[in-house]
């Protein structure tokens, strides 16, 4: 699996301003876009012009992994460790992400990497 850290911006443009004086290219989206992908060294960054839905439990930066896997494949290894499935959800730009939470309560998204 690979991370990628999901920041919520209320400004993509003046975001993605700043990412790139940092050195980040955008690999996906644009300053118009709801979704942004930037490249930062061997970091990878999503941003995301909307706000955090509390109601799931989200924050302003989430813990997205990207599995090379089945989503279904995780779940059997996740629901056989005892660790508890806190959605399966579909995301407009993301696709079908499994959620769990840590003993903390942070939440954790998995999706699938495109190929």
């Amino acid at each position: 699996m690979e991370l990628r850290p999901l920041v919520h911006v209320g400004d993509m443009a003046a975001s993605i301003t700043f990412y790139e004086k940092l050195g980040a290219e955008i690999i996906h989206g644009g300053r118009d876009s709801e979704w942004v992908l930037l490249q930062l060294g061997t970091v990878q960054i999503g941003l995301l012009a909307r706000p955090v839905d509390e109601e799931r439990g989200e924050t302003p930066v989430e813990l997205h992994f990207g599995s090379a896997g089945p989503l279904e494949q995780w779940e059997r290894r996740l629901v056989r460790a005892g660790v508890p499935i806190a959605e399966v959800a579909a995301d407009d730009d993301l696709g079908e992400q499994l959620c769990v939470r840590t003993p903390d309560g942070t939440l954790i998204k998995i999706s699938q990497r495109e190929p």
